[in-house]
C-alpha cells in the first residue's frame, strides 16, 4: 500500500529538525563582490546600486569597503559589505535576485 504525503511527512517528523534552536549563528555577516566592468563609470554605478540596496536592509550602519582597479580588460570593482547580523546579509543577497 502506498503512503500518503501526510503519512510520509509524519514518518520523518524528527529527522528534518535543525540540530540547534537558532537558524543563524551570525558567523557570516559579510558579503564580498568582485566584478569586471568596461569603464570606471559603470563600476561606480554598480557600487551605487549595491550601496542603495544595503542601506534599505541595514538596521545599523552597514560597513562598506570598496576599491577600483584598472586592468587591461577594464575596471574591477571590489566591495565588501558587513552587516550587523547574518539575517540582514541574507536579506541583502535576496534583494539582488
Amino acid at each position: 500500500m502506498t503512503k500518503s504525503f501526510s503519512d510520509q511527512a509524519e514518518c520523518c517528523k524528527g529527522v528534518c529538525k535543525p540540530s540547534s534552536t537558532a537558524m543563524f549563528d551570525n558567523e557570516e555577516c559579510s558579503i564580498e563582490f568582485e566584478q569586471l566592468y568596461t569603464s570606471q563609470q559603470e563600476a561606480e554605478q554598480a557600487l551605487t546600486f549595491l550601496t542603495e540596496k544595503a542601506r534599505k536592509v541595514e538596521s545599523e550602519p552597514c560597513e562598506i569597503h570598496s576599491q577600483f582597479e584598472t586592468t587591461a580588460e577594464g575596471v574591477v570593482m571590489k566591495a565588501k559589505f558587513t552587516f550587523s547580523c547574518q539575517a540582514e546579509t541574507i536579506i541583502f543577497q535576496l534583494s539582488l535576485r
